[in-house]
């Protein structure tokens, strides 16, 4: 029996660009062959795709930046499951400092679905330094070998660009001018180049720089992209909502939380909470909390949804909305009040 090599999670630091080739062939017509296609079969080299992709963010086009004199470096990060997660961008405007700026889906109607943070001028030349081949193809090694089969299944992919607005040119006498330039890569984490390398490591500096972003512990997210997606998504104080994730993160159904432990998550001068949270999580299915807002160093609130199954008959599923104030006790975040409202049919689609 052949030996079947089964990567069920593709996030190499190092993948490859997609578009060329190997040995001269023509381009191939499959998406997946040509490394272009996401979770969903999503063609993400695709021009349109792409402007879909800086639309959904609210993001200028690269061209747009160059003509007003902007220096860049971008990528949009798509999961395993072919859902935009986040985009990262460092920029350097005329007549200001370097930035790096953090969107999600949704930013251009949302005020807290964006961060942005200084950068120093070492991280900067970090930056412009780490991108210099993000786009270059690898010459590679032959395949698997005859005798086995290679799977990567759920892998992220990348799309990275690179802008460079005209300047001084350093290495010659007098003042002369650089010509502009554009350079872009859509990559599968499947592959082993470069790019995907380069949207992991700018996903690294913006997390050293957005101090915001410190209080989320990182066991409970898969990666540092999916850490800043839901630091950008947090709303108010940013500092205290991301430590409230901890006290979240324990109030989901399934998790083996025993009644003294969940009591303990109760204010201490809140006792008449602790038999209501323990009955949400006894009979609750499943709870989805949106985004916390931090209101300020010691209090938070969050919405969310409870979900009830009927095993029998789903459309007899029903949902209930839950309500948290959260106080901070003893340098952490507990329950100071829970509402849950009415149970209601559940919403479909």
């Amino acid at each position: 029996m052949k030996p079947l090599l089964l990567a069920l999670v593709c996030l190499a630091l190092a993948a490859a660009p997609s578009l060329a080739q190997p040995g001269g062939k023509a381009p191939v017509d499959d998406v997946f062959d040509r490394g272009c296609g996401d979770d969903n079969g999503t063609d993400r080299c695709s021009d349109a795709v792409q402007d879909k992709m800086r639309s959904l963010y609210g993001l200028e086009s690269g061209k747009d930046l160059i003509d007003r004199g902007v220096t860049f470096r971008r990528v949009m990060l798509v999961d395993g499951y072919g859902r935009d997660v986040v985009a990262i961008s460092a920029h350097r405007k005329p007549g200001r400092a370097p930035v790096i700026e953090v969107r999600i889906p949704g930013a251009l109607t949302a005020k807290s679905a964006t961060l942005e943070a200084a950068l120093s001028s070492e991280a900067w030349t970090r930056i412009i330094a780490e991108s210099a081949n993000f786009d270059r193809d690898l010459v590679r090694r032959n395949g698997v070998a005859e005798d086995e089969i290679s799977l990567c299944l759920h892998a992220w992919f990348a799309v990275g660009e690179a802008g460079d607005a005209r300047r001084l040119e350093q290495h010659v006498l007098g003042e002369q001018q650089t010509e502009s330039g554009y350079r872009r890569d859509a990559e599968t984490a499947c592959g082993g180049g470069l790019g995907m390398s380069f949207a992991f490591r700018l996903a690294d500096i913006a997390y050293e720089v957005l101090a915001e972003c410190g209080t989320i512990d990182r066991a409970t997210v898969r990666n540092i992209p999916m850490l800043l997606a839901t630091c950008t998504g947090l709303k108010g104080d940013r500092q205290s909502a991301g430590e409230a994730l901890a006290v979240l993160n324990k109030l989901r159904p399934g998790t083996e939380l025993t009644q003294k432990e969940s009591d303990w998550l109760v204010a201490h001068d809140a006792e008449s909470v602790q038999p209501q949270l323990w009955s949400l999580l006894q009979t609750a299915g499943a709870i989805f909390f949106e985004s916390p807002e931090g209101f300020d160093v010691d209090h938070v609130k969050v919405r969310g949804t409870a979900a009830y199954w009927n095993t029998d008959k789903a459309d007899d599923d029903e949902e209930a909305t839950v309500e948290l104030a959260l106080i901070r006790q003893l340098d952490g975040f507990v329950v100071k009040s829970l509402r849950v409202s009415e149970r209601r049919p559940m919403k479909r689609g």
